[in-house]
């Protein structure tokens, strides 16, 4: 300190360290004691076991029930809601059919469908009824299927599917002849062009020609077709089993069915061969045995019986008498 300074030096004093006493530490017995220190939490892991034990003990069943119970009883209240809505908006003037929409089919205009289906005024298109619709509309037997569509706002489209024709049948007074339709469907009486000389058969025989279609003739008088009923005649409902039962390559060649009783039933093949058929038995056997006199005999028979199968015969071209055939 320099000379003549008045100011005192004070002494420092030095702060010795504190000496921690080491004692010894006792091994716990523990793999990890726990802490000393102030909010420490110890944590204990439960074993898997324990714990899918828990959890499955945790589950109410009457809980379950009321959940389920709930769930139940929001879903009947919104369908319901759902359904009295609907009917209200049924019962309101909205969506009001103001047009139909249709097109015409062969037998069919545009106009004889919207008054068939009989749509009544005011009807909306939430509250059409599809079937009433489709039931009209069959009553003609010409349809043979209706699909309906919902145009909104206010269009109902309409269209008709037609029965093909699928036979001719040439009634026993040889005066008119009848369409038989898909379903085997009576549909209605075929006009039949006689002039310049023609007879009744071969005016339908043409109309059947020009359709595609089976051609049967001879029928007996019991046969009396009504418009949209089904064909339930013994001698019609036994040429539809041989048409089932026959190989194609017969069935094919067929140009029209004679049946004017159920053991008389024949047919005339596009070569000009009659065969006679005879009641709807033993069809295997039969076309078995009128294939092998057809092949035996190329362009040579005019006539094949087969009406037992068994004891056939045939006549060929030029020769005046009927010969027994082989059998099958």
């Amino acid at each position: 300190m320099a000379k003549g300074d008045s100011r005192r030096a004070t002494p420092r004093t030095v702060q010795q360290p504190k000496k921690v006493s080491k004692s010894p530490q006792k091994a716990s017995p523990s793999l990890a004691a726990p802490s000393k220190k102030r909010g420490a939490t110890r944590v204990v892991l439960a074993s898997p076991t324990k714990k899918r034990e828990r959890t499955g003990a945790g589950v109410n069943p009457a809980n379950l029930f009321r959940t389920l119970t709930r769930i139940a009883i929001i879903a009947a209240v919104v369908a319901l809601l759902g359904a009295i809505s609907l009917n209200i908006m049924r019962m309101l003037p909205v969506f009001t059919i103001t047009a139909i929409d249709t097109e015409a089919t062969e037998h069919l205009t545009e106009a004889d469908i919207a008054n068939l289906a009989g749509v009544v005024e005011g009807t909306t298109l939430l509250n059409v009824d599809d079937a009433v619709i489709e039931q009209n509309l069959m009553r003609n037997p010409w349809v043979k299927d209706v699909e309906i569509h919902r145009e909104y706002p206010n269009k109902l489209k309409i269209v008709v599917h037609e029965r093909q024709v699928r036979t001719l049948v040439l009634m026993s007074t040889s005066a008119f002849a009848w369409y038989i339709g898909e379903g085997n469907v009576w549909l209605e009486p075929a006009t039949l062009d006689l002039s310049d000389g023609k007879t009744a058969k071969d005016a339908a025989q043409e109309i059947a020609v020009e359709r595609g279609a089976l051609f049967i003739t001879d029928v007996p008088a019991t046969v009396n077709p009504m418009a949209g009923s089904e064909v339930s005649d013994e001698v019609l409902l036994a040429i539809d089993t041989y048409l089932d039962e026959l190989p194609d390559e017969i069935t094919s060649q067929v140009v029209y069915f004679s049946a004017s009783s159920l053991e008389s039933i024949s047919c005339v093949l596009s070569s000009g061969v009659e065969v006679s058929l005879g009641a709807p038995v033993q069809i295997e056997q039969k076309a078995a045995v009128l294939t092998q006199i057809l092949e035996q005999y190329p362009g040579e028979i005019t006539y094949i019986n087969v009406r037992v199968p068994s004891s056939p015969s045939y006549r060929r071209i030029d020769s005046g008498t009927v010969q027994p055939g082989s059998g099958a």
